[in-house]
């Protein structure tokens, strides 16, 4: 019933919102919850296209250096893209439909699912609740970085950071940093966590990670621009099959 109600107000409500002028960071997985087809392609690029008809569409590095510079514009909506657990729809569909509207995404990966066997997938799955999925490899995870996307890091093995210690904490952030930049010849600032929660990042982890990322993200406190004194970028979790009035509605929040 609470969910009944939650959707019937944000589809009553976002039929009527636009965006808010300011810089959004959209933070998704995947295109649609099952296996990804060429009609998907169709699904993502009218989320696209939706969002560029209402705000104007930009890098992920240029949203981090105005966050970062507190340089947010009063009179335009500004969207950019970031994508968690490196899927092969990333790869197959999500970069190319992106690239055709000028414009990146951050793709933040797990190393061990890369390329990973079928047990290792089917742990990983059950862990992420996708089960119809798979990862992209370390060609496609290339080409995207040499195309101008950002890969960055979502610790080895997508655990909750809350339930490790902090030789476990060190050793996920240590590992996955060493073999994205070992893989790809470039260093990697970029980290979100895993399950985006400030209940999944304990202020111990917090202080770990910042041995290795400069630029550490979350999925939460949409409402804030950054949090945990200044240490987290917050982005607004949207995924691209969900109704266009929640997006309307949720990119229409006043931030600060």
């Amino acid at each position: 019933m609470r969910t009944l109600i939650r959707s019937g107000y944000l589809n009553f409500f976002g039929f009527f919102k636009n965006p808010r002028p300011g810089i959004h960071i959209i933070n998704a997985h995947y295109v649609t919850p099952s296996i990804s087809t060429i009609a998907d392609a169709a699904v993502f690029e009218e989320f696209v296209a939706h969002i560029a008809k209402k705000a104007k569409l930009i890098t992920i590095q240029e949203a981090l250096k105005r966050v970062v510079q507190r340089d947010f514009p009063k009179n335009e909506a500004l969207v950019a893209f970031t994508f968690d657990d490196g899927f092969a729809e990333c790869f197959d569909t999500i970069a190319p439909v992106l690239e055709k509207y000028g414009t990146n995404a951050a793709f933040f990966i797990n190393a061990n699912y890369v390329e990973s066997d079928e047990k290792y997938r089917s742990q990983y799955n059950q862990r992420v609740q996708t089960f119809t999925k798979q990862p992209m490899n370390w060609q496609q995870i290339k080409s995207l970085h040499e195309r101008g996307h950002v890969i960055g890091s979502h610790t080895l093995d997508h655990l909750n950071m809350a339930n490790l210690s902090d030789e476990e904490l060190f050793f996920q952030l240590d590992s996955n940093k060493k073999i994205l930049e070992e893989k790809l010849n470039y260093s990697c600032d970029y980290f979100a966590w895993t399950y985006g929660q400030f209940i999944h990042f304990p202020q111990k982890a917090m202080e770990i990670t910042k041995q290795f990322h400069p630029f550490i993200f979350s999925g939460t406190d949409y409402k804030h621009y950054v949090s945990m004194d200044g240490n987290v970028i917050n982005r607004r979790h949207i995924e691209p099959f969900w109704p266009k009035t929640f997006v309307n509605y949720f990119l229409s929040i006043n931030k600060k």
